[in-house]
């Protein structure tokens, strides 16, 4: 079992979320970086499905029951275990009455945290994956108490190289309504940097533009990944907990390595969008 001393500033139960429900309106969720999540599971020999804390930014206080073994992943974060240093992407085994304790994030902006068997939480339509209005809760709370899941071991350790997370560039392809744009909006996307503001497991913001313009699609299916362009030329890139269908055209997709390098973006980060596959 393990227990919440602290509930950070944003700590969420995520796996790879509820795939097959969008038709009926449910959200997608699950991780925001799939990479380091399942690097995370990986290294503990669990299914790359088993639900794991997701942490945004920093804080987190966490006291353990009973025996196992836990492995951290994605961002780099202040993280100690009874005071002493920890490491990204290592198996380590805690004892019972160990504290895991999560600092601010040095680099990068989300960090998981696995324990062997998995995590066992609510699951709803076949996911652990916290949301409001689906799940009883939509964060952790300090207080809470999970125990731990004996799923068998997978045969396929998922340890894939992750320092590519915290590049600049961010891959992109031509959405369906790519067409609606003009050359100097390809021009300024493909050259200029973009700002992250507000952002969010919603979605990401910039503060930079592009021309506005009177673009209006029949309210169409959208994924995380998806760019929208707004009237007033804004960006957003839907994320994991983002709308299933949208009117906003649809000029730009990123694919799950790429939404995993934007999620450890921070608001003041600036991104390059680096087009690909557009011949």
């Amino acid at each position: 079992m393990i227990e919440i001393l602290d509930k950070g500033y944003h700590i969420t139960i995520q796996d790879s979320g509820r795939n097959g429900y969008s038709a009926y309106g449910v959200t997608r969720s699950g991780f925001m970086d799939s990479i380091s999540a399942n690097k995370a599971n990986g290294l503990l020999s669990n299914s790359l499905n088993e639900a794991v804390f997701e942490i945004t930014m920093m804080g987190g206080k966490f006291r353990f029951h009973s025996d196992t073994s836990i492995c951290i992943s994605g961002g780099l974060f202040d993280v100690q275990l009874n005071n002493n240093v920890v490491k990204n992407n290592t198996k380590i085994q805690v004892l019972k009455n160990d504290i895991l304790s999560f600092g601010k994030a040095i680099e990068g902006y989300r960090i998981y945290l696995a324990i062997e068997g998995g995590i066992d939480s609510q699951k709803v339509l076949n996911s652990r994956s916290m949301y409001s209005s689906i799940t009883t809760d939509s964060v952790i709370k300090t207080g809470d108490r999970y125990n731990f899941l004996n799923n068998k071991k997978s045969k396929k350790n998922y340890l894939n190289h992750s320092d590519f997370l915290f590049v600049k560039n961010i891959n992109v392809s031509k959405g369906p309504e790519f067409k609606l744009l003009n050359s100097d909006d390809i021009f300024k996307l493909s050259n200029e940097l973009f700002t992250i503001s507000n952002n969010n497991r919603m979605g990401y913001f910039f503060n930079e533009d592009i021309c506005p313009n009177s673009f209006s699609i029949v309210s169409s299916p959208v994924i995380p990944g998806t760019v929208q362009l707004t009237p007033s030329g804004k960006l957003i890139v839907l994320m994991q907990d983002g709308q299933v269908t949208g009117g906003y055209p649809r000029i730009l997709q990123l694919d799950n390595l790429s939404i995993s390098v934007l999620s450890q973006k921070k608001q003041g980060d600036r991104i390059k969008f680096n087009f690909i596959n557009l011949s």
